[in-house]
């Protein structure tokens, strides 16, 4: 009966022109003359639907924040404020961490999540009306048996449904996101983890979900693009029942690791791949095929690219052969990896080439003597965003702001990539450019 409910909400709100605020669907029922059972039932579906984030925007347009960008030097360094809460409309605070032995989700940065009050900047732009919620596990925080540890253990997974409920109201946020890197598929080793893994997170959603939604709090999960991955991972059905929005983690596709250039998100299959399968139309494709329900899928987007030092610098297209990943870039100072703004900097100022594959299906490369790297640019952005409508998908995700140029150092405009996302699927003011860096 909710689901039809909030069917019913989402045809009487849209229109022509925008998403009808939920505050005037409110006041155009509200003492009309219907019988008690619609006035109940309607209530209800209202407050379902502002626990779901349906309001005046109708896509998600999620963005992880990061405890750590804060300690980058200059131009790099974020902090809560920076978050445009216009972009945005919901944040997920990465990350809290799960105590090996306690079976507790933990603070992982007391300095600057309680020190310096992060945990409580961030919840605090529930006032902004952006939906906060807690993030716990990231790549690092899956190494090893916990996570399949807490899941398979039904007194282990009830005491942390207790705790971490504890934890969410003490610090102001109005959501859990599960970030376990993967189930079964321990970061990305699907011979490390049991076959129980599967269920035993399923049973989890449950549970959270059971406690999460009396208190209108948001659950969701984010998951692996691989579909060798998701047939061990997830029980995609009870995924799609328990959890209010699937983050797809549909980027790094290819990297360093590959030892030959690739894209880190390339949205249509290339033939020069030698997976076909390692594309985001692929993998949104699958999840929805394992029975997503496709408006609970909200497709992830890279605000940075994936470097590569080449081999051979004369040979620098796709699949040229690799000595590893690229230099760290002057900021972010990770080997492998180059924020938006340190991408669009090197084509601007340091005349870094830029190319773009003939078919369509990626975003550009830029190389320069045995330096390579692969990203989204402004267009890529809005054509996977136009691919999020056309087929009905819950959003976007971004990871991360603090990778998109949010200080505006390339002349394109604060936050070029999430502007382009949040444009495309919410409306507002669209970049002023094509494209920043190609």
């Amino acid at each position: 009966m909710m689901t039809l409910w909030l069917l019913l909400l989402a045809v009487a709100a849209v229109t022509a022109e925008s998403w009808i605020p939920i505050s005037q669907l409110v006041n155009s029922t509200a003492n009309r003359g219907q019988s008690p059972y619609f006035q109940r039932q309607w209530g209800e579906m209202v407050l379902e639907a502002e626990r779901l984030g349906v309001g005046d925007k109708r896509y998600k347009v999620v963005c992880y924040f990061t405890n750590w960008a804060w300690y980058r030097k200059g131009k790099g360094k974020f902090v809560p404020e920076d978050i445009d809460t216009n972009l945005c409309t919901h944040v997920v605070y990465a990350f809290a961490v799960l105590d090996a032995e306690k079976m507790e989700i933990k603070v992982f940065d007391s300095w600057a999540d309680i020190d310096n009050k992060f945990y409580k900047r961030i919840a605090s732009l529930a006032q902004k009306g952006v939906k906060a919620s807690m993030g716990i596990g990231g790549w690092t925080d899956s190494a090893g048996d916990k996570y399949s540890k807490m899941v398979n253990n039904p007194s282990s997974r009830s005491h942390f449904v207790q705790q971490v409920t504890g934890f969410i109201e003490k610090y102001g946020f109005t959501g859990l996101d599960l970030d376990w890197e993967y189930p079964k598929c321990w970061q990305n080793e699907c011979s490390r983890g049991p076959a129980s893994d599967k269920h035993g997170f399923s049973i989890l959603l449950a549970e959270l979900s059971a406690v999460f939604k009396p208190r209108k709090w948001h659950l969701s999960a984010a998951v692996s693009p691989n579909s060798a991955v998701i047939d061990v991972a997830y029980d995609v059905p009870s995924l799609s029942q328990h959890l209010d929005w699937v983050g797809l983690m549909s980027y790094d596709y290819h990297g360093p690791w590959d030892r030959k250039t690739g894209h880190v998100a390339p949205l249509h299959h290339h033939n020069g791949d030698s997976n076909p399968h390692f594309n985001v139309e692929y993998s949104i494709n699958y999840w929805l095929g394992k029975g997503l329900r496709k408006d609970k899928l909200v497709v992830g987007m890279p605000m940075y690219g994936k470097s590569f030092t080449l081999a051979n610098p004369s040979n620098n297209g796709l699949n040229a052969p690799t000595n590893g990943p690229g230099r760290g870039g002057p900021v972010t100072n990770a080997g492998g990896t180059l924020a938006f703004y340190e991408i669009c900097a090197a084509v601007k100022r340091e005349h870094w080439k830029t190319r773009r594959e003939s078919d369509g299906s990626m975003g550009p490369y830029a190389f320069k003597g045995d330096q390579w790297v692969s990203y989204d640019d402004i267009s890529d952005i809005k054509k996977k965003s136009e691919l999020i409508k056309a087929k009905g998908l819950g959003g976007g995700m971004i990871w991360t702001p603090d990778f998109d140029d949010f200080k505006n150092t390339c002349g394109c405009g604060r936050y070029p990539l999430l502007t382009a996302l949040s444009s495309t699927l919410n409306g507002g003011p669209a970049p002023h450019v094509q494209n920043c860096a190609s």
